[in-house]
C-alpha cells in the first residue's frame, strides 16, 4: 500500500514537472519582428504620332496614291513588345445620297487598299520591311480588327508577313526577330529605340462598267470617310526575378525596360 502511494507520488511529480518545463517555453523573452516591402509596378505608356505630310485629303480620285507615316516612342518605364493597329472609320457621307443613293462606309472602304506597310522606317536590326505581300482593302482592315470577322482575318493573313498578324484581328507594326539585333524588338526603354512606321493607301481604279458603259465607281463621287487609326502597346511576358541579377541596388528591375524581359 505504501509502496503504490509512493508511485503514485513519484507520476505526479514527474508530471509537475513536466508541466513547469512547457510552461517556461511559453514563457521565455519574446522578440516579434516585422518587415516590409513594396512592390510598384512600372508604367506601360505608347506615344503615338502620325507625322504624314497631309493628314486629311479630299477631292481624290480613282489611282491615287498618298502616305500615312506614324512615330512610336516609349515614354513609360517597361519595355513594349508589340504595338498592336486597328482600324476603324466615322463621319462617312454619303455623297450621292441627294442624287437617291444609297451608299455604305463599308462599301466605300472597300474602294481603297493598303499596298505598303512597311515597319522599323527608321532602319537597323534588319529593317525596314514591308510587312504587306499583297494588297488588303480597308474594308477587311477594319472588319477583322473592329468587328473580329473571321473570312477578314483569314484573307488578310495570307497578306501579312507571317507573325505580324495578331489572333485578336490586329497587325503588329512594331519590329520583331531582329536578328542582328534583337535587343531592339518592341519598343525597348533600354537602349533607347523608336519606331516609325509608312502606309500607302490607294484609292483603286476599278475599270468596270454597267451596261449603260457607266463606271461603276462614278456611285462613290462625293463620298468621304474619317479613318480612325488606334495602337496597343503589349507588355513581354512574365519574369522570374532573381533580385541579384535583374535588379539593381534600389531594387529597380532594371532588367523589365528591355525586349525579351520575360522568362525563356
Amino acid at each position: 500500500m505504501g509502496t503504490k502511494k509512493k508511485i503514485g507520488l513519484g507520476v505526479a511529480s514527474a508530471a509537475l514537472g513536466l508541466a513547469l518545463v512547457g510552461g517556461g517555453t511559453w514563457a521565455a523573452f519574446n522578440d516579434i519582428e516585422s518587415t516590409h516591402a513594396t512592390y510598384a509596378a512600372g508604367t506601360l505608356d505608347l506615344n503615338a504620332k502620325e507625322t504624314s505630310a497631309r493628314v486629311n485629303l479630299s477631292n481624290l480620285k480613282p489611282g491615287d496614291k498618298f502616305k500615312k507615316e506614324f512615330t512610336f516612342k516609349n515614354d513609360g518605364s517597361l519595355a513594349i513588345k508589340e504595338v498592336l493597329m486597328q482600324m476603324g472609320f466615322s463621319n462617312f457621307v454619303d455623297g450621292n445620297a441627294k442624287n437617291g443613293g444609297k451608299n455604305s462606309a463599308e462599301d466605300f472602304l472597300k474602294q481603297f487598299k493598303v499596298s505598303v506597310l512597311t515597319v522599323g522606317v527608321e532602319g537597323g536590326n534588319g529593317y525596314p520591311k514591308n510587312i504587306i505581300l499583297d494588297s488588303a482593302n480597308l474594308y477587311d482592315l477594319y472588319n477583322m480588327s473592329v468587328k473580329k470577322d473571321k473570312a477578314s482575318m483569314d484573307k488578310v493573313k495570307k497578306l501579312i508577313e507571317p507573325g505580324f498578324l495578331h489572333d485578336n484581328g490586329k497587325i503588329n507594326v512594331a519590329t520583331i526577330n531582329g536578328k542582328t539585333a534583337p535587343e531592339y524588338d518592341g519598343i525597348p526603354k533600354d537602349p533607347y529605340d523608336f519606331d516609325k512606321v509608312e502606309m500607302v493607301i490607294e484609292f483603286v481604279n476599278d475599270t468596270t462598267t454597267d451596261s449603260n458603259g457607266n463606271m461603276v465607281q462614278n456611285k462613290y463621287q462625293g463620298d468621304s470617310v474619317q479613318l480612325d487609326f488606334s495602337f496597343e502597346a503589349t507588355q513581354w511576358n512574365g519574369l522570374t526575378i532573381d533580385g541579384n541579377k535583374h535588379a539593381d541596388e534600389k531594387g529597380y528591375v532594371k532588367e523589365n525596360e528591355r525586349a525579351h524581359s520575360e522568362d525563356k
